[in-house]
């Protein structure tokens, strides 16, 4: 079942917070996506993932589609990019230890924001929620299926 994750951050406004949020943008490219993506290949999980910082400067973003159970996806990301967490929660106030896994869970949980609507294929929230809308153009078939397909159809 595939889930949408739309975990919003407050960024905090003073200098030395901006500072960062400018050197984490600066190096976002070269050092740290390439990281992301290799976490994101090895789970065979992950659908679409993007950062994005919004409002000029207000807010940083972390936006996923993603298969499987909600705990296991945060604890297989806190796990595989810790670094990378820490830095983007950093950002903001309230932030949990990265190396604890309840609280790390707990704090994307309250991050996430909803999606509008009603899912279509009984997939629940964090919170066990009926989801919100997430439109799938492959009828939600999960990463490790439509991988298989692609492998199976170029092996022919």
């Amino acid at each position: 079942m595939t889930h949408p994750l739309t975990l919003t951050l407050k960024i905090k406004q003073d200098p030395a917070t901006l500072a960062q949020l400018e050197e984490l943008k600066a190096n976002f490219a070269d050092q740290i996506q390439p990281k992301i993506e290799e976490a994101l290949r090895k789970s065979k999980i992950v659908h679409f993932a993007r950062v994005v910082v919004i409002g000029d400067n207000e807010y940083i973003q972390v936006i996923t589609e993603y298969d499987g159970d909600h705990f296991e996806y945060t604890e297989f990301f806190r796990d595989a990019l810790t670094p990378v967490f820490a830095t983007i929660f950093s950002l903001a106030d309230g932030v949990p230890d990265v190396n604890d896994p309840a609280a790390f869970f707990e704090f994307s949980k309250n991050a996430n924001y909803r999606t509008l609507g009603k899912s279509t294929d009984g997939a629940t929230d964090m919170n066990g929620n009926q989801s919100g809308w997430l439109f799938s153009a492959y009828d939600h078939a999960e990463v490790r299926d439509i991988l298989s397909a692609l492998q199976a159809e170029a092996a022919e």
